[in-house]
């Protein structure tokens, strides 16, 4: 076992010969490194050979670094991860471990009841040893919107390959979707009715116990869900009228005669557009009777006004892109000269979030939380990134992906580090900041150059 007083004569040693730093040179720190760190019950030291390796150890806490931020291990009683920036980053706490390969290419976490794979964002495999009852399937296999494979030990399996064949459960709100060829067959299931496409939109029609009627689109179409909903349309978009909940309390009537009039009318509002221009109405009138609020725009989106009913307050007002006001029970909002400057303040049970963003996501200032749970994010790309909490905080600059998505765990351990010229770390009331790279680092009232070794 090397003693910490020969592990200070080999880095002062180490130290009086900078300018021929080398392999060499890492293989001795890594090997002391070794030495210092395999007993749990080791004093606490840290040791700076940077950039070749950097390496700090207090009780069951140790932090490993190799080649500046490429390779990175840290480990404590708790947690541990370990870094190959930008390819490879893993960690594991409380029984659960996640990655990244290449980020967003691949992402995986596995926790005691689940494995789950993700690969840029369009595809997954997870694999539950105990299945929920909304998603009974032991198995998933996903490549959106092509491929779709399900195995449940209870019904069995099923497999997709769009759009030559499909065969999916619980597809985007129904209970099933089949489909071959499609747009030749398209088939979508529910309890109580089925509606069938041949040639897709043009000819269809509906069956099931619920359900009736047929569409030749866009000359004529009739349709009824049970007593869900119920549609008619004669030359579409010219004549059309819609009816959710046809016969009941809740009935709501839509009819559109384009290009010169939309209507809606039901016990939640009443809502009336004039003169079409494509699909924007030149004219709105709309009664909210939930909320109790009347809205007018002309010309709609750019000129918007809503009221309260009772006492005429204007709850918002948009002049779109110059201004924009509007106040509900949860957000009070504002913009002026969109997109240069928006804030967004919570109210009512919200009243713990407050944003404000310059020119989309180039300035951020965020709160949200209160009392521990409190959280503050402020963002300057390229130039700064801040995430506090009253517990934790940290901060770097530059602030690039990481400064674009802060809320973002995997862009900020992943890549920013990378391009990190200076950050800050908090823990606990301690602080620690570092400057290019982390060639100079100092807190704890002490200062770390690039070599340097302690056992404090």
């Amino acid at each position: 076992m090397v003693s910490i007083r020969s592990a200070r004569e080999i880095c002062n040693r180490l130290s009086s010969q900078a300018n021929s730093r080398s392999l060499r040179a890492a293989a001795i720190a890594a090997g002391l490194l070794a030495a210092l760190s395999v007993r749990e019950d080791a004093a606490a030291f840290e040791l700076r050979v940077w950039p070749l390796l950097e390496a700090r150890r207090s009780g069951a806490d140790l932090e490993t670094r190799l080649l500046g931020p490429l390779v990175e291990w840290r480990r404590d009683s708790a947690s541990s991860t370990f870094a190959i920036r930008p390819l490879f980053y893993s960690s594991r706490s409380d029984g659960t471990s996640r990655g990244f390969l290449l980020y967003p290419l691949v992402s995986w976490s596995d926790s005691p009841d689940e494995l789950s794979i993700r690969f840029l964002g369009i595809g997954s495999y997870v694999s539950r040893r105990h299945p929920p009852a909304e998603r009974p399937y032991q198995k998933e296999l996903t490549v959106f919107p092509l491929l779709f494979y399900r195995h449940s030990a209870d019904t069995g399996s099923s497999f997709s390959l769009l759009p030559f064949y499909g065969d999916v459960e619980r597809f985007f709100g129904y209970q099933s979707m089949r489909m071959l060829l499609f747009p030749l067959y398209l088939r979508l299931e529910e309890p109580l009715w089925r509606r069938t496409w041949l040639l897709f939109p043009f000819y269809s029609w509906v069956g099931g116990p619920a359900g009736e009627g047929w569409r030749l689109w866009p000359i004529y179409g009739h349709t009824r869900l049970g007593r869900e909903y119920e549609s008619q349309y004669v030359g579409w978009p010219f004549h059309i009228r819609a009816i959710s909940h046809p016969g009941g309390k809740e009935q709501i009537t839509s009819r559109i005669s384009w290009p010169f009039f939309s209507a809606i009318d039901g016990p939640p509002l009443h809502s009336r557009s004039y003169a079409f221009l494509l699909v924007l109405p030149l004219y709105t009138h709309t009664i909210d009777l939930t909320h109790d609020t009347a809205s007018r725009g002309f010309p709609w989106p750019f000129w918007v006004e809503q009221v309260d009913r009772r006492t005429g307050e204007r709850l918002s007002l948009r002049l779109t892109p110059f201004y924009g006001r509007r106040r509900t029970a949860t957000l009070d909002s504002v913009f002026y000269f969109w997109p240069f400057y928006r804030r967004r303040d919570g109210r009512g049970d919200d009243a713990a979030y407050r944003r404000t963003d310059v020119l989309f996501l180039v300035y951020r200032d965020q709160w949200e939380g209160e009392a521990d749970e409190r959280r503050h994010i402020r963002a300057l790309v390229p130039l700064w990134v801040e995430r506090d909490t009253p517990r934790s905080g940290d901060a770097q600059s530059l602030a690039l992906l990481d400064g674009l998505f802060p809320t973002n765990e995997a862009l900020r351990m992943v890549y920013g580090p990378l391009y990190r010229i200076y950050g800050r770390e908090t823990r606990d009331g301690v602080s620690r900041q570092d400057l290019l790279w982390r060639m100079w680092v100092w807190g704890d009232g002490k200062t770390r150059p690039p070599w340097y070794f302690s056992s404090d």
